[in-house]
């Protein structure tokens, strides 16, 4: 899988699928990430999260979709191309994922390694721009998620 993706592309691509609310869109995008890691050892996209309080964000998907507050970003987009593993990744967040809701995500990125680690020293409610490094996401992901049988691949 080449790292040939942008975080709208990936985006657009849940928005289509499920019209989420900004808050859940972020997360998907976070999960997105670290089950690129994991299944396939490398970035999704090069954009990097933030810390923000509310959770990895992010900031140039937040400022694109804040006007939608907490309500569903009900766009449709024509979508870039992606290829079979792409595909595979997004479904597999979809399916695990999107059942939830955003503040639910959020209580579950606020429990992992790589918004705690990056979120040192700091208040909960203190505004931050510190970027969750990828290769904190990528050893956390890594290091929780079976890998794939190349079998059950096929």
């Amino acid at each position: 899988m080449k790292n040939e993706y942008k975080a709208i592309d990936i985006a657009k691509y849940f928005i289509n699928e499920l019209h989420p609310e900004p808050l859940k869109l972020q997360k998907l995008l976070y999960f997105a990430q670290g089950f690129s890691y994991a299944f396939y050892d490398k970035a999704l996209f090069n954009d990097d999260f933030e810390a923000w309080v509310h959770g990895p964000v992010i900031p140039s998907i937040y400022h694109e979709y804040k006007s939608y507050e907490y309500n569903p970003i009900d766009l449709n987009y024509n979508l870039k191309e992606f290829n079979k593993d792409v595909i595979f990744l997004l479904e597999y967040v979809k399916r695990n994922y999107a059942k939830y809701d955003g503040k639910y995500l959020e209580e579950i990125t606020h429990k992992e390694e790589p918004w705690l680690l990056s979120r040192t020293g700091l208040d909960p409610d203190e505004r931050s721009d510190k970027t969750i490094p990828k290769s904190n996401i990528a050893s956390y992901f890594t290091s929780y998620v079976l890998q794939p049988d190349d079998e059950e691949w096929d």
